[in-house]
C-alpha cells in the first residue's frame, strides 16, 4: 500500500527548501489553499457534522423530511452571473422556473427519501474569470434517491455541491486510506481517474489545479467518507446523479452563441437524458449508464471482490441480498463487496441550440416511462417547472409506487418546434389506466348505480369467506403447472418463480386450475357471489388477462374495444409473455383480490 499521507507532510516540511518552486505564480496561489484544507483541518468539521446527525438520525430509519435538521451550515445560494452584450446579468435560479425547474413526490411510500438541489457554482479556472465574487457562472444540478431512510440523501443535498466547488489536492490521501480499509482486496485501489493525481504527489509534485474528473471523482469520495462517521451509515444509501453545465467563455447557458461543456457524473440508477433538437423531432439521448446488476461490467466488479446475486420476490436482482444498485453512497456493510460510491463521470459538448432541455430523473419515473416518453412530455412546457410537474403527475398517474423526483433544465433549443413521438402509445396507457380504475368503480357501486355495501348481508354465505392480494397466488402460478403441495412461501417456490415468463395463455389455465376467483372489491360483505363467473363480483380470467394487458401498454390490448365472443383473447394476446413483477404490478394498480373460501 502507498502510503500518501507521510509524503506529503514530508513535503510540507521541505517548503522553506523549495524557494524557485513557491516564487511560480501558480504554486504560490495553490499551496495555502492546500495547506488550509489539509486532513487534520477538516476533522472539526467531520466531527461537528457526525455531532449533529446523531441527535437528528439512527441506525436504519430515515424519518419524515421535517425531522432531519441541517446536518452543515447551508450557505446561501449565489447568483448565476452572465456576461452578455448588453452587460453583465445576474439571475437566482431558485426564482426563475423559466430556467429550471424541479417536482418531487413520495407517490405510494409512507415519506419521501429523494432529495434534489440546483445552484450555481464557481470552481476557479473552469470559466472565464471576470472578478466578481459574489456570484458564479456554473451550473449544478443533482438528484438523489436515498433507501432505508432519507439522512443520506438529506446529506448529499447539503454537502455534494461543497465538495465540488472546494475539493483540495490535500484530500485524496485520507480519502484513499478510508477507501483502502474496505478490505484486503482495496489495500492497493487508487480509482483510475486519481491515478495521475496519486503518483504526481508520491513525485512530490503538487498540481497547480484539480481536472473536471479528479475533482467530482474525489468530490464523491470525501463524501461517502464522511457518511463513515454517520450512525446510520450502515442501514441507508442513496444514489447521486449530478450534472454540470458551463460555457467556457461565460456566456449563459440559455444563449444560442453558448458553446456547453456538459460533465454528467452518475453513482446508482438515477438518470440524466438530454433531448435533442434535430429533424426527427426531438429524440432522447441518455447522459448516463445505470448501475445494476444486470450491467455485465458492474457485475463482474463485484463478483471479483465476492459478491453474490439473488432476486427477490418480485424478480429484481439484487446484490448481497440488499441492494439493487452497484454503487451507492453509504451502505456499509456491503463496501467491501465493491458497493461504491466512485462516479461514472461522461463528457459533452453542446454547439448553441442543438440541444432543447435536460431532464434528471430518480427512478420512480424510469420505471414506468422510456427516455423517449420522458422528453416527450416536456416538450410543449410552458416552462421546466411544469414540465417538471407534468412529468412527475404522468408517471404518478401510470402506477409508479416509488418516490419521483424530476428536474427539468432550458437549453438554447426549448423553443425549437419538436414532435410528441410517443403520445399515441401513451395516451393509450393513461386511457387503459383511467378505464380500469372507472371499470373498479362501477363495480364497486353494484349493478344499481349504489354501493354493494348497503344491501343485505349475506352471513350464511360469506361467514367462510376471505379476500387476499393476489401475490400469493401469482407467485404459486409462476412456481408451477398444479397446485403445489408444499407450503406457499416456501423458498423452493420462489426460487422456481424467479425470472420465469410465461404466456398470457398458461397464466389463465394455471389461474383456472387454481381452484380461485378473482374480484375487484375490497371487502368479503360487498361480495355478489353466483354459479356464473360472469355474474356478481366475480370477474372471467380472460376479462382479468386483457386488462392486465391493457394497464401494461401490451400490443393488442385496448380498454377501449370491447372485448371478443365470451371475453375470449386473441391469439396474439394469448401469446403475449409476463413475469412475475409484471403481472404483479398490474394486478396491484387494477386492485385485483383474490377470493378464498
Amino acid at each position: 500500500m502507498r502510503a500518501l499521507t507521510p509524503v506529503f507532510s514530508q513535503l510540507c516540511r521541505q517548503r522553506a527548501h523549495l524557494p524557485l518552486l513557491f516564487h511560480t505564480s501558480a504554486y504560490a496561489r495553490i499551496w495555502p489553499a492546500a495547506i488550509q484544507r489539509s486532513a487534520p483541518a477538516a476533522e472539526p468539521v467531520i466531527a461537528q457534522q457526525r455531532d449533529v446527525l446523531l441527535r437528528t438520525a439512527t441506525p436504519g430509519m430515515g424519518g419524515s423530511s421535517s425531522s432531519v435538521q441541517p446536518m452543515v451550515e447551508i450557505k446561501p445560494c449565489p447568483y448565476y452571473v452572465a456576461y452578455t452584450e448588453e452587460g453583465t446579468v445576474r439571475v437566482d435560479v431558485r426564482k426563475s422556473p423559466q430556467l429550471v425547474g424541479h417536482t418531487s413526490l413520495r407517490g405510494t411510500r409512507a415519506y419521501n427519501q429523494d432529495r434534489a438541489e440546483f445552484r450555481p457554482l464557481r470552481i476557479p479556472g473552469m470559466v472565464a474569470d471576470r472578478k466578481d465574487k459574489s456570484s458564479a457562472q456554473l451550473m449544478y444540478l443533482g438528484v438523489y434517491d436515498g433507501h432505508g431512510g432519507d439522512s443520506c440523501s438529506e446529506y448529499l443535498k447539503q454537502v455534494l455541491h461543497s465538495n465540488i466547488e472546494g475539493v483540495a489536492v490535500s484530500d485524496l490521501p485520507p480519502v484513499l486510506e478510508t477507501m483502502r480499509q474496505y478490505g484486503k482486496d482495496w489495500s492497493d485501489y487508487t480509482p483510475p481517474a486519481l491515478r495521475a493525481l496519486e503518483d504526481a504527489i508520491l513525485r512530490c509534485e503538487i498540481p497547480s489545479f484539480l481536472t473536471i474528473d479528479e475533482r467530482i471523482t474525489l468530490a464523491f469520495l470525501k463524501a461517502d467518507s464522511s457518511i463513515r462517521n454517520m450512525r446510520w451509515s450502515d442501514g441507508q444509501g442513496s444514489t447521486a446523479c449530478t450534472v454540470l453545465l458551463w460555457d467556457s467563455e461565460g456566456l449563459p447557458f440559455w444563449s444560442h452563441d453558448s458553446q456547453l461543456n456538459v460533465v454528467v457524473s452518475n453513482v446508482g440508477d438515477s438518470k440524466a437524458i438530454l433531448c435533442n433538437v434535430d429533424s426527427h423531432g426531438g429524440l432522447a439521448m441518455p447522459l448516463n449508464d445505470l448501475h445494476h446488476p444486470g450491467v455485465r461490467t458492474e457485475r463482474d466488479r463485484l463478483q471479483h471482490h465476492g459478491a453474490f446475486f439473488s432476486r427477490d420476490s418480485f424478480g429484481e436482482e439484487r446484490a448481497m441480498a440488499r441492494v439493487a444498485n452497484t454503487r451507492a453512497f453509504g451502505d456499509w456493510q456491503v463496501k467491501r463487496f465493491g458497493v461504491i460510491a466512485e462516479p461514472q463521470v461522461s463528457h459533452f459538448t453542446i454547439q448553441g441550440d442543438e440541444a432543447a432541455f435536460i431532464v434528471i430523473v430518480s427512478d420512480g419515473l424510469t420505471s414506468v416511462l422510456t427516455d423517449q416518453e420522458i422528453v416527450d412530455i416536456v416538450k410543449g412546457c410552458a416552462n421546466p417547472e411544469s414540465a417538471a410537474r407534468k412529468l412527475v403527475d404522468t408517471a404518478e398517474r401510470l402506477g409508479s409506487d416509488d418516490n419521483m423526483t424530476a428536474q427539468v433544465v432550458r437549453l438554447p433549443g426549448w423553443d425549437c418546434p419538436m414532435l410528441d413521438i410517443t403520445a399515441d402509445h401513451r395516451n393509450k396507457r393513461l386511457d387503459s389506466v383511467d378505464q380500469v380504475k372507472r371499470l373498479r368503480g362501477s363495480m364497486l357501486a353494484g349493478p344499481h348505480g349504489c354501493s354493494s355495501s348497503h344491501q343485505e348481508p349475506r352471513s350464511t354465505v360469506l361467514s367462510s369467506i376471505k379476500l387476499a392480494s393476489p401475490e400469493r397466488l401469482l407467485k404459486r402460478i409462476f412456481a408451477t403447472h398444479q397446485r403445489p403441495k408444499h407450503d406457499d412461501d416456501s423458498p423452493h417456490l420462489h426460487a422456481q418463480a424467479q425470472g420465469l415468463r410465461l404466456t398470457v395463455a398458461q397464466i389463465q389455465q394455471r389461474v383456472r386450475a387454481s381452484g380461485y376467483r378473482l374480484t375487484l372489491v375490497a371487502e368479503p360483505e360487498d361480495l355478489e357471489l353466483d354459479t356464473d363467473e360472469n355474474s356478481g363480483s366475480v370477474i372471467a380470467v380472460p376479462e382479468v388477462m386483457r386488462m392486465t394487458l391493457s394497464v401494461l401498454g401490451k400490443t393488442g390490448a385496448s380498454m377501449s374495444s370491447p372485448p371478443v365472443k365470451d371475453c375470449l383473447l386473441t391469439p396474439e394476446q394469448e401469446s403475449t409473455q409476463l413475469s412475475l413483477h409484471d403481472a404483479d404490478k398490474a394486478w396491484r394498480l387494477i386492485g385485483l383480490h383474490v377470493i378464498e373460501a
